[in-house]
């Protein structure tokens, strides 16, 4: 299991702060972001489980009090994922996804890792567009239940 090399709490960019997901987040996350997700309570409390364990890394991004972003790092035995990267619509396209991106980034370097993946369904060409901007290439495509598509993209991280 890849370990983290020093405590990660809290990752400054330009003009956001990211933080690790904690308890007091659940209801905002629920509320802002995952509302349609009936196991929501239940997923957050593994997520917390794995966070233990050095295999989630679930950041927020707070201003003025409301939380406009979240996302995660997975790690897996055989390999690392980006997921549940969300903005809020009314702070779409200014730079907070770009930078969520690159916390994570640094995260996965410090834990040694040499690659990450992403997904994203095949007709949301903003996310797309973004996640090929800043190094992720297509890897495959594969069909999820409903018949939708999805992307998969890989980018390799310079330790």
């Amino acid at each position: 299991m890849v370990r983290v090399k020093r405590p990660f709490s809290v990752y400054h960019s330009l003009m956001n702060t990211f933080t690790l997901v904690t308890a007091v987040d659940k209801r905002p996350l629920h509320t802002h972001f995952y509302a349609h997700k009936p196991d929501f309570h239940h997923w957050f409390d593994e997520m917390m489980r794995w966070r233990k364990n050095g295999r989630c890394f679930w950041l927020v991004c707070w201003q003025d009090g409301d939380l406009i972003a979240n996302g995660q790092l997975l790690i897996y035995p055989h390999g690392a994922e980006y997921a549940n990267l969300a903005v809020v619509p009314a702070r779409q396209g200014q730079g907070i996804g770009t930078a969520m991106i690159a916390a994570l980034d640094e995260i996965a370097r410090e834990n040694g890792l040499a690659e990450v993946e992403i997904g994203v369904d095949v007709e949301n060409g903003r996310a797309l567009a973004l996640y090929e901007r800043l190094g992720f290439v297509e890897d495959r495509r594969i069909r999820l239940m409903g018949g939708k598509t999805a992307v998969v993209l890989c980018k390799m991280l310079a330790i």
